[in-house]
């Protein structure tokens, strides 16, 4: 079993509650991979005017107050850093995470506790353009005291699409790690083969000696798939729900972000959704 490679995570912040709680779940997993954790502000210009360079004084002070939260939160871990950018967040944030080669990026949003805006802009365009996977998680959702870090009971969205197989790969490493739980989550629409022929087709991509070190069950169920993969998460009482890259703007992945009340894994392949083309 090929064990997802998780060496570098990286957490934007911007000491705001929301990306604290993020911090928590960033260093939770770093540490239980004996991970390097890096801490990013982005200093974002107002409007479009450039943001002035800072000084000394204002970069020590950012750094110190970066690693003061990580301090409240792990005091002991010798394997953390933080960073200072000026620019578009988003952008930035990237930019960063492609440059130490980050195998994880961790972001916090409001999901459905604010439907009127379950994820922010800078965290909806580094869902969309990152090289790596991101975890989304929403706020308020604590890390599990029991093995913090790892994944125990795991949903993960698919469909018939061949990228699904990488997807399907990437939570099957996950569960591996806890010899845990992990559900293939399928809707399906009328147009689709009958709900048995999916389900073979699903079983079909998951190695035959899985059941050897997790326990692996495939749900296929007609209806809207952002609602029904959330409900089938949140009834199967899962710690992660893992889902592929938003293939459009307006886009099941997008939609889950938007409902789930559990994290969030969006995995990524190579190349991330491009920006969308302005209309004529």
């Amino acid at each position: 079993m090929n064990v997802l490679p998780i060496r570098h995570v990286l957490c934007p912040m911007d000491l705001s509650p929301i990306s604290m709680n993020a911090l928590e779940w960033a260093n939770a997993i770093a540490r239980a991979r004996s991970a390097e954790l890096r801490m990013l502000h982005v200093v974002a210009p107002e409007g479009m005017v450039p943001a002035e360079g800072l000084g000394f004084s204002e970069h020590d002070g950012m750094i110190t107050k970066l690693r003061g939260a990580l301090t409240s939160v792990d005091p002991d871990n010798r394997l953390a850093g933080a960073a200072i950018k000026q620019g578009d967040p988003g952008s930035e944030i990237l930019q960063f995470a492609r440059s130490k080669s980050a195998d994880l990026i961790v972001m916090g949003a409001e999901g459905a506790k604010r439907p009127d805006r379950p994820i922010g802009s800078v965290t909806a365009i580094v869902v969309a353009r990152s090289d790596c996977p991101v975890l989304i998680v929403p706020a308020g959702e604590r890390v599990p005291s029991r093995r913090p870090g790892l994944f125990e009971r795991i949903a993960c969205a698919v469909d018939l699409a061949p990228s699904s197989v990488s997807v399907m790969k990437q939570a099957l490493a996950l569960a591996w790690e806890t010899h845990g739980h992990l559900s293939y989550v399928c809707v399906t629409t009328e147009a689709q083969p009958p709900a048995s022929q999916v389900q073979r087709q699903i079983l079909d991509a998951v190695p035959l000696d899985a059941d050897d070190w997790c326990e692996v069950e495939v749900v296929v169920k007609a209806g809207a798939p952002a609602t029904e993969i959330v409900k089938i998460a949140e009834s199967s009482n899962v710690d992660l729900l893992v889902i592929g890259t938003p293939r459009q703007w307006t886009s099941t992945t997008q939609a889950v972000l938007a409902k789930s009340l559990c994290p969030v894994l969006v995995t990524h392949e190579a190349r991330p959704l491009p920006y969308p083309t302005r209309s004529a």
